[in-house]
């Protein structure tokens, strides 16, 4: 909860929505794989991403400068996963699972660069 704290007094509420709106996503493609497919697939994508942020959370504020973008090719994605999808005949449990692959690697890196101590909010200290 801390690092959640940071993000919104240091970045704004603004950054502290975004974050938590990844975050509430990665949870809903879980139950909907669960539900719609009967699949857990995308809750094990979430977890073990969720999980891989923390041991790698130095090395993702080290970059923090290349992460918008990072995060243009993160919209990319989805937007090749979800227009092409079904010309690259993929299902639609596959294109959740990438979907949920892309969301767990954006918000680890906003919320690990974010809420490090060493990143500063360098538009508000000037």
């Amino acid at each position: 909860m801390n690092r959640f704290r940071r993000i919104q007094s240091e970045f704004g509420a603004i950054a502290l929505i975004r974050t938590s709106a990844l975050l509430i996503g990665l949870l809903g493609m879980a139950v909907l794989d669960f539900f719609a497919f009967s699949n857990i697939r995308a809750g094990l994508i979430a977890a073990v991403g969720l999980a891989l942020g923390f041991p790698f959370s130095r090395k993702i504020a080290e970059g923090v400068e290349y992460y918008p973008r990072a995060m243009s090719a993160g919209l990319f994605v989805y937007s090749i996963v979800l227009l092409l999808g079904d010309l690259l005949g993929l299902d639609r449990g596959a294109k959740l699972a990438i979907i949920t692959a892309t969301t767990v690697v954006l918000f680890d890196l906003q919320f690990w660069s974010l809420s490090d101590a060493s990143v500063v909010n360098a538009e508000r200290r000037t």
